[in-house]
């Protein structure tokens, strides 16, 4: 799945109305009427406030009063389609006294939510696995040497009485430790973590 860590707004003009996309990421459900609201106030008096998400693996839509199927199911289907998760899609239209028929109308609201979907980051989700990793000063070049050949990120380097090395690796990486010092490296597996990669 794909995720984005903040919010982008983006605006196209069909036939004299003007359409606003602003994606949001949100894994709250009961955020989503807060962000609406908000966007209400910084938006006043659109015509229509159009909106879908995909949240904790639940979907929503919501035409906001457009035509059925027109509006929130549109965008819904534009995030679907980018494999987006835990992101809420609003589209707000200012009605430029030039009507777009259903059809017209589907078209503006997901070219919208595309074009806001275009220009916003992205990141890829990616788990790795958490160590922490023990040892005397001697074994450091060693073991540096070997973590920097692996697939994986530094988090923190401490050097105290033994340095700590809290890591970051998409490998397995215990039994090769192990094996380099002869056991004298202790290394904890602590959890996976989920890392976001940007695309």
């Amino acid at each position: 799945m794909i995720k984005i860590l903040e919010t982008f707004e983006n605006e196209i003009v069909i036939n004299k109305s003007r359409f606003i996309g602003v994606i949001i990421p949100l894994d709250n459900e009961a955020l989503v009427k807060e962000k609406i609201k908000e966007l209400e106030k910084k938006y006043p008096k659109a015509t229509h406030y159009c909106y879908a998400y995909s949240i904790n693996n639940k979907e929503k839509s919501n035409d906001d009063n457009e035509p059925s199927g027109t509006a929130g199911r549109p965008i819904l289907e534009v995030i679907k389609a980018n494999n987006l998760k835990d992101v809420l899609v609003v589209v707000i239209r200012y009605f430029g006294g030039i009507k777009l028929g259903a059809g017209g109308v589907l078209r503006a609201y997901s070219s919208s939510a595309s074009e806001v979907i275009k220009i916003a980051d992205k990141y890829k989700i990616e788990l790795y696995k958490h160590y922490k990793i023990s040892m005397e000063y001697t074994y450091y070049e060693t073991i540096n040497y070997f973590l920097n050949k692996q697939v994986g990120k530094f988090i923190d380097t401490k050097f105290e009485e033994e340095i700590i090395i809290d890591y970051l690796s998409k490998n397995d990486i215990e039994d090769d430790i192990v094996q380099i010092s002869k056991g004298r490296v202790k290394v904890l597996y602590l959890k996976d973590e989920e890392v976001y990669i940007k695309l």
